[in-house]
């Protein structure tokens, strides 16, 4: 089976950025400065099918955080690197986009600079091996890659499929002037993918709660094939479910059904 550039990039995630915690079940989680890297890391997780029973977010100061509980794979390193190594072209040039969005970090000018700092000295070499393939020149350190000068920069973000990121940089400063703002509207949209989280996984509960007591299959067809779609891809958007569903059933229609199956838990609970 081929496996997606969306699953070589969440791999690339993993090396470069994954913490584990392990009691009962296993969580992983990432954390970032950047709010869009959250959510690059959930899209990911959804694109490559990865289930798991329970998403949590959190921000702590300036950093934001998402766990996922019990995933379907335990993104072992060793796994990891075999998988890589097997990929095609376009595979390892989405696992090197992982790693760069996980632990990526570009100096402004005059001194063109970037680096990718990773735990481990064994995926350090792993990562320095993949990145020579593409013929850039690079220096390692026991956890650390470098690459300086302009010209290997642009090559390294033109193999990731960043074309436009060698110009971005170039903007640091003019950017600076407009952070405050961004700043403010990163927070109201964590918030805003915080409360979506929790809602998905109240679904999930729901559903699985109606199944086990073997309400689900007695309800009309429509609550339950809506109802399946969610339990398939718990935590997508409505947006997501709706496209697809193939367009039968628009956001507001699974948002309503949704609706009437927390009803029947309810009254299950009652």
């Amino acid at each position: 089976m081929v496996k997606s550039d969306s699953f070589f990039e969440l791999l690339g995630f993993v090396i470069a950025n994954a913490k584990r915690v392990y009691s009962s079940n296993l969580m992983i989680g990432f954390s970032s400065k950047e709010l869009f890297i959250i959510r690059k890391i959930i899209s990911l997780f959804n694109e490559a099918h990865i289930n798991r029973t329970k998403d949590i977010l959190s921000k702590d100061r300036f950093m934001y955080n998402v766990f996922f509980l019990d995933p379907s794979d335990d993104f072992n390193s060793d796994k990891i690197m075999d998988e890589v190594r097997k990929a095609n072209t376009k595979g390892k040039k989405a696992f090197l986009r992982g790693v760069f969005l996980g632990c990526g970090i570009v100096s402004t000018p005059p001194s063109f600079h970037l680096e990718l700092r990773l735990e481990k000295p064994s995926e350090c070499s792993f990562v320095s091996n993949v990145i020579s393939q593409f013929k850039i020149k690079h220096s390692t350190k026991t956890d650390r890659i470098y690459i300086s000068g302009r010209e290997n920069i642009k090559e390294f973000f033109y193999v990731i499929g960043a074309n436009s990121a060698y110009l971005e940089f170039e903007k640091d400063a003019a950017l600076k002037s407009i952070s405050n703002n961004a700043n403010r509207i990163a927070n109201f949209e964590f918030a805003n993918l915080k409360r979506l989280t929790k809602a998905a996984s109240s679904h999930l509960q729901t559903i699985k709660s109606l199944l086990e007591n073997g309400v689900l299959d007695k309800l009309p067809s429509d609550l339950k094939e809506v109802a399946y779609l969610r339990y398939e891809f718990p935590y997508l958007s409505l947006r997501e479910l709706s496209k697809i569903s193939n367009g039968k059933w628009t956001k507001q229609e699974i948002y309503y059904r949704l609706k009437k199956l927390k009803d029947y838990g309810k009254q299950e609970q009652d």
